[in-house]
């Protein structure tokens, strides 16, 4: 009988396919306006990332993002609506969207999209990474 990994052989095992997750992003992130792309553990741990702006702090993004998610969450449970199926925050500057992913959800996917992004493509990107990383 197998055992259930352990956050340490869990983290290890997405490390070790964090060039995967980076081709992921770039591939279906491609065409959309990205100002930073972050998959990240739940516990905000930086797995893999891209970004097109400077300053842009990916293992600071990927804290956030699984923080925000986190509170997501248990707002919904509070309100009984279940998991968090995505997270958009829309300012005047550009907008998050934000996704657990992989298959049990032990992964966070953040995107900081510009203020010019098509919101479909990026949520159909969004939506593919996640198909995908539940693959994985």
């Amino acid at each position: 009988m197998s055992t259930p990994m352990n956050r340490t052989q869990a983290l290890a095992t997405h490390q070790a396919l964090a060039n995967r997750y980076a081709d992921l992003l770039r591939r279906y992130t491609e065409g959309v306006d990205l100002v930073a792309a972050v998959i990240a553990t739940v516990d905000g741990i930086e797995i893999a990332s891209q970004g097109n702006k400077p300053g842009v702090r990916p293992a600071q993004l990927a804290a956030m993002a699984s923080s925000l998610l986190a509170i997501a969450a248990a707002a919904g449970r509070e309100v009984g609506h279940g998991a968090c199926e995505r997270l958009f925050i829309e300012t005047r500057s550009g907008s998050l969207l934000l996704k657990p992913v992989g298959r049990t959800g032990e992964l966070v996917l953040c995107m900081a999209l510009s203020p010019r992004a098509v919101l479909a493509k990026a949520f159909w990107s969004a939506d593919q990474i996640g198909r995908t990383l539940a693959e994985v």
